[in-house]
C-alpha cells in the first residue's frame, strides 16, 4: 500500500514544519495530485530548502478526501543538487500575481521523520558534488592567486572570475582549482529569446546573471583552453555557458580557436553547447575538430519549441539538420533536454522526442531541471491536451525504444563517451526509511 508523506510548509519567517495530518500534494503541469512512495527518495545531500513568498500551500486532507488550501502555511520547495531530476513540482496557489525567480522548483514532504522529494538520480559524476566546491568568500584568494600567474590582458579571465565569485558557477570555479570542465563564454548575442533565459529577460523575471558584453579573440580563447589543459586534472573545454547568448553566432572565432587548440593538443575534449540553429556553422565546427555537441531543446514539436525559444531567423528543421550533420560525422550527439513535469512527459511530446532520438542516433540525453516559474511557462506554451504519464515513465519508454541512448546530467571526456553509469535506476522501488522500524 502506498504511503503519502505529510505536507511540509513554512511560516512567514522561513521556519519549515511538517503538518500533523495534512498530506503532501505535488503538481504536474497545472494539475495537483498525490505522489506514490515509489517516486520518492530521501532529500539528497546539498539540497537547498526554500519557501515561496506570497503563496498558500496546497495539501490533501484524508478526512475530506480532497485537496485543500492550507492558508496558515507558505509552500516550500527544494533546489536539487546536480545529477538529480525532479519528477514533480510543488503544489501551491499564489496570493498575488507575480513571477517567481528562475529556480528549479521541486516538491518536498515528510515521511517517517525524513524529508522526501519526488526525484531520481540521473548521473553520479563525482566531479560535480557541491561539497567539492568552495562557495565562501575565501575562494577569492584562490582566484587572485591563479590570476597573478596568467595573462592579465586576457578578458576571458575577468569574465570567468565574475562567474566564479558572483554567480558561484561551479564550472567557472574549476578553472581556478584547476581541474575538469573549463567553460569558455564567447557570445554576447543570441538568435532566440527563450522564456526561461537566465542572462537576458523580457518576461518579468529577473535574469540570474548579466550577459557577456564582448567577443573574445581566438587567441584569448586558445590561451585559456591550453593553459587549462597544461595544469588541470581531466580537462574538458566547453563552449556555450549561462552567462552568454548562443555561441553559434560566434562560429568563425570559435573555429579559429579550436583549430589552434587541436593543433597543439589533438586529444583534448572540446564540447559545444548550443541551440545548433545554423547547420552550415555546425559543419564548420565539425571540420575544425569539435568532439561533442549538446543540442538545447525543450521539445521537438514545432509549436512548443517556437513558443519557448521564440527563434529569430531559424526553424526547428534547421536544428534537426544540424543534428543530421553531427550524426553523419560520427561526433558525440547529446540533447540538453530542458525538463518540466507536465510538459516533456505528455504523450505527444514523448512520441516526437523518441522519434528524433532514434532517427538521429542521439548518444546521450542530459535531462536538466528547467529553472522557471511553471505558471509563466505554461501560460506561454500551447501544449496539446493529452495524457501525462510522468517523467519516470517517460525515461522508461525512451530506454525501451532506444536502448543504446544513455542518460546523464554532465558533459563527458572522450574516454567516457560510451560509459554506462547505469543511471537512472528505473526499477520500481518503494521509499524505505533508514530506521527499519518505520517500514513495518
Amino acid at each position: 500500500m502506498s504511503r503519502i508523506p505529510n505536507l511540509v510548509y513554512a511560516d512567514e519567517d522561513g521556519n519549515i514544519y511538517p503538518h500533523e495530518h495534512l498530506k503532501m500534494s505535488v503538481r504536474s503541469g497545472t494539475y495537483d495530485m498525490l505522489p506514490y512512495d515509489t517516486e520518492l527518495i530521501k532529500l539528497p545531500p546539498s539540497s537547498r530548502l526554500y519557501f515561496l513568498p506570497l503563496t498558500t500551500a496546497v495539501a490533501y486532507d484524508e478526512n475530506k478526501s480532497t485537496m485543500v488550501d492550507f492558508e496558515e502555511g507558505l509552500a516550500v520547495s527544494v533546489f536539487l543538487p546536480p545529477g538529480y531530476l525532479r519528477l514533480f513540482l510543488p503544489s501551491y496557489k499564489k496570493k498575488t500575481d507575480y513571477t517567481m525567480p528562475l529556480f528549479a522548483y521541486t516538491a518536498v514532504g515528510e515521511l517517517d521523520g525524513d524529508l522526501v522529494v519526488p526525484a531520481i538520480k540521473v548521473d553520479d559524476d563525482s566531479h560535480w558534488r557541491p561539497s567539492l566546491y568552495d562557495f565562501s568568500d575565501n575562494f577569492e584568494k584562490k582566484v587572485d592567486e591563479f590570476l597573478s600567474k596568467v595573462n592579465k590582458n586576457n578578458r576571458l579571465y575577468e569574465q570567468i572570475k565574475t562567474c566564479a565569485l558572483k554567480y558561484h558557477c561551479t564550472a567557472a570555479k574549476n578553472i581556478f582549482y584547476p581541474r575538469w570542465e573549463c567553460p569558455i563564454p564567447t557570445s554576447p548575442s543570441c538568435n532566440a529569446s527563450c522564456v526561461g533565459c537566465i542572462s537576458l529577460q523580457t518576461d518579468g523575471c529577473v535574469s540570474s546573471q548579466d550577459r557577456l558584453n564582448f567577443i573574445p579573440t581566438a587567441s584569448e580563447i586558445a590561451e585559456v583552453a591550453l593553459t587549462h589543459y597544461e595544469i588541470a586534472k581531466d580537462p574538458i573545454i566547453s563552449f556555450g555557458q549561462g552567462c552568454e547568448g548562443d555561441p553559434i553566432l560566434q562560429t568563425d572565432v570559435i573555429v579559429e580557436a579550436v583549430k589552434i587548440i587541436k593543433r597543439a593538443v589533438p586529444n583534448l575534449t572540446v564540447n559545444f553547447n548550443s541551440n545548433c540553429s545554423i547547420p552550415e556553422n555546425i559543419d564548420k565546427l565539425i571540420n575544425a575538430g569539435v568532439d561533442s555537441f549538446r543540442v538545447s531543446t525543450i521539445s521537438f514539436i514545432e509549436d512548443t519549441y517556437n513558443a519557448y525559444y521564440r527563434p529569430r531567423k531559424y526553424t526547428l528543421d534547421d536544428v534537426k539538420k544540424s543534428m543530421e550533420y553531427i550524426r553523419d560525422a560520427g561526433r558525440y550527439l547529446q540533447l540538453n533536454l530542458l525538463t518540466c513535469p507536465g510538459l516533456n512527459d505528455r504523450n505527444s511530446e514523448a512520441d516526437e522526442l523518441i522519434n528524433v532520438v532514434k532517427e538521429y542516433k542521439v548518444n546521450l540525453i542530459q535531462t536538466r531541471n528547467l529553472n522557471i516559474d511553471a505558471n509563466l511557462l505554461f501560460s506561454k506554451l500551447a501544449v496539446k491536451s493529452d495524457e501525462i504519464y510522468g517523467i519516470k515513465n517517460m525515461l522508461k519508454r525512451i530506454k525501451k525504444e532506444s536502448p543504446t541512448t544513455l542518460f546523464g546530467y554532465f558533459n563527458r571526456m572522450k574516454k567516457d563517451f560510451n560509459k554506462d553509469r547505469m543511471l537512472p535506476d528505473l526499477r520500481t522501488k518503494r521509499y524505505v526509511s533508514e530506521d527499519p522500524r518505520k517500514n513495518i
